[in-house]
């Protein structure tokens, strides 16, 4: 009983010796097969005329057929780098093919890996190109390699069988024919699936450029296996293609499917049409429809019959809001002039804020200006109540620190002249001189003539900015109220002597002299006073003693809003970006820059 226990302990081990190492020893004898198959290569195009430089010394390609009518490719491919460093080498197989008729069908690629010629797996990427093409990149984008080195690619295709009426085919280009590098000698073993006999078989192969059928290839079967070779080199365009028809019934039908690309398919002709059709408007009819829209909405209505039927040659008033209760303050008048609240119309409300007296400007030396807070005067009703938003935000702004006297060169007003521009904007909606705020109008047309310009619609881009600038568009009192200002604008440019004979020269002088800001006419308006008996204003105080002369007062008070427009200038930009002045400027700074190399 021993006996017989040890004896099968010793065949338990022996069977389990032989389970475990027969497999290895197989994978052994396969890596072996490859190797001295590789070395056979090597030798056979040695016999081919020499290549030098970068090419491909062999391209050998061993394809299975199965009975479940798919084939199993494995391509070696010996490729010589010569001198040259690169990462490896990228395959490209397509996997749509057409047949006579036009119509495309669809090859199944699965399984793919990539060893060398130990069995030592690639680092490999594969991509799908312009939905004709796989691309394999192998290789190590961190590594360089030159010489001599294997590529085994192995995959698994369904559908490349073709099925007639009297026998099965597979029609394979071996190699391909875009290769950039000429290939020394290629080679083709198909296995099929039974020992069929040869007068079963039909054998055919082709080597040259794509559409040749010359036969500069060595073809023969023998017990199941059909194997070609080129006699040639391989140039640049050329391949290796083999044709073999096997009888019917030996394979499974396993056909391609018809390829329908995503844009011939429904969905995809409708994203077509509807990207077409939004080509059409964006291209076409969206730069047509901007200048109708502003032939139809943009530009302003004819002048009612009502305060003034157009522009006259001398009106001595600003134009009154829609209900009577007040007359429109320089910044509105000028708003409503150009349809932009710029500098001059926020210069022109300072000045009228200090003839109505709610501050000074003082020159206490040549060029250093201040603004004094002032209590308004009886005249103008007193108290902050009569303010507009845009006025007294203003005011609060410059006095924002606390102190009733402010140097204009020291104070930051970037943000508050932004805030003033806003709230003017409002307040010529509110006063029913436009529909809308016509800064908004503008923006959305210069954002649109952004994208234009980055869509390369320079047509859109030129036309969205040209008729953006004009779109605003004022109301019916709007347009009466711009001709009462531009015509009190031509008597405020009118240099006619009428002047001497009116009763309060100087009233009149100070009343009108904001609107002359707002217009950029003061120099024209000071000059009719040059001569007249008129002193300086209260609410302006120079460093000089000379006697008062308007002109020269002029230059002054637009040196002192010089001093205004300098102090509301940002230091930085909208986008955060600060200027190179004020401090914040150094090397390396702003835009630009940067550099490159070598890879």
């Amino acid at each position: 009983m021993v006996i017989l226990y040890i004896m099968k302990k010793i065949f338990l081990l022996i069977i389990a010796f032989l389970f475990f190492v027969f497999p290895i020893s197989a994978q052994i004898n396969d890596i072996q097969k490859d190797e001295v198959r590789i070395d056979n290569l090597i030798n056979e195009e040695s016999t081919a005329s020499e290549i030098t430089g970068e090419h491909i010394k062999s391209f050998n390609s061993d394809i299975i057929i199965t009975k479940e009518g798919k084939i199993n490719v494995r391509e070696i491919i010996i490729y010589d780098f010569s001198s040259l460093s690169k990462h490896g080498i990228y395959r490209e197989i397509p996997f749509i093919k057409t047949n006579e008729d036009g119509k495309k069908f669809e090859l199944k690629f699965d399984n793919f890996s990539v060893v060398d010629d130990n069995g030592k797996p690639y680092n490999f990427v594969k991509s799908l190109i312009d939905e004709k093409l796989i691309r394999l990149k192998i290789g190590d984008a961190n590594r360089l390699i030159t010489g001599l080195h294997t590529y085994i690619i192995s995959y698994k295709v369904s559908g490349a069988l073709t099925y007639y009426s009297d026998h099965d085919e597979l029609y394979w280009n071996i190699t391909g024919n875009e290769w950039t590098v000429p290939i020394a000698k290629a080679t083709a073993s198909i296995n099929l699936p039974e020992n069929i006999e040869s007068s079963n078989v039909k054998l055919a192969c082709y080597a040259g450029f794509k559409g040749d059928d010359l036969t500069l290839c060595d073809k023969n079967y023998n017990l199941g296996q059909a194997k070609v070779s080129t006699q040639e080199n391989l140039s640049l365009g050329q391949g290796l293609t083999i044709v073999v028809g096997i009888p019917k019934n030996i394979v499974a039908v396993l056909e391609p499917k018809e390829f329908v690309s995503f844009w011939d398919s429904f969905i995809g002709k409708l994203v077509g049409l509807a990207i077409g059709l939004l080509a059409l408007l964006w291209y076409v009819f969206l730069p047509i429809y901007i200048i109708y829209r502003w032939i139809k909405y943009g530009r302003d209505p004819s002048a009612s019959s009502g305060q003034v039927p157009g522009v006259v040659t001398a009106w001595f008033d600003p134009p009154k809001t829609q209900n009577g209760e007040r007359l429109l303050t320089p910044g509105e008048v000028g708003t409503l002039g150009d349809e932009t609240v710029d500098m001059k119309d926020i210069s022109a409300t300072i000045v009228d804020l200090a003839r109505r007296g709610y501050l000074i400007i003082e020159e206490k030396k040549k060029g250093e200006f201040y603004l004094v807070r002032h209590s308004p005067l009886k005249k103008d009703g007193g108290g902050s109540n009569n303010l507009l938003p845009f006025e007294k935000k203003l005011l609060d702004g410059i006095f924002s620190s606390g102190d009733d006297i402010v140097k204009i060169k020291d104070k930051d007003l970037a943000e508050t002249v932004t805030d003033v521009k806003n709230k003017l904007y409002e307040q010529v909606v509110e006063d029913k001189l436009f529909d809308k705020n016509p800064e908004k109008t503008r923006t959305g047309y210069y954002v649109l003539a952004g994208v234009a310009l980055f869509t390369g619609n320079f047509f859109l881009a030129i036309i969205a900015f040209i008729f953006g600038r004009v779109m605003p568009r004022k109301t019916m009192f709007g347009v009466d109220a711009k001709n009462i200002s531009f015509s009190l604008k031509n008597f405020l440019t009118s240099q006619q002597r009428q002047l001497e004979f009116q009763a309060d020269k100087q009233m009149m002088f100070e009343k009108l002299l904001p609107f002359a800001v707002a217009f950029g006419v003061e120099r024209i308006w000071a000059k009719r006073f040059q001569n007249l008996s008129i002193v300086q204003p209260t609410w302006y105080r120079g460093y000089s003693s000379t006697n008062f002369n308007s002109y020269l007062f002029i230059n002054s008070l637009n040196s002192s809003m010089k001093s205004f427009a300098t102090a509301a200038t940002p230091t930085r930009s909208s986008s955060g970006f600060s200027s190179g002045f004020s401090g914040g400027g150094f090397s390396g700074g702003g835009g630009g820059g940067g550099g490159g190399g070598s890879w």
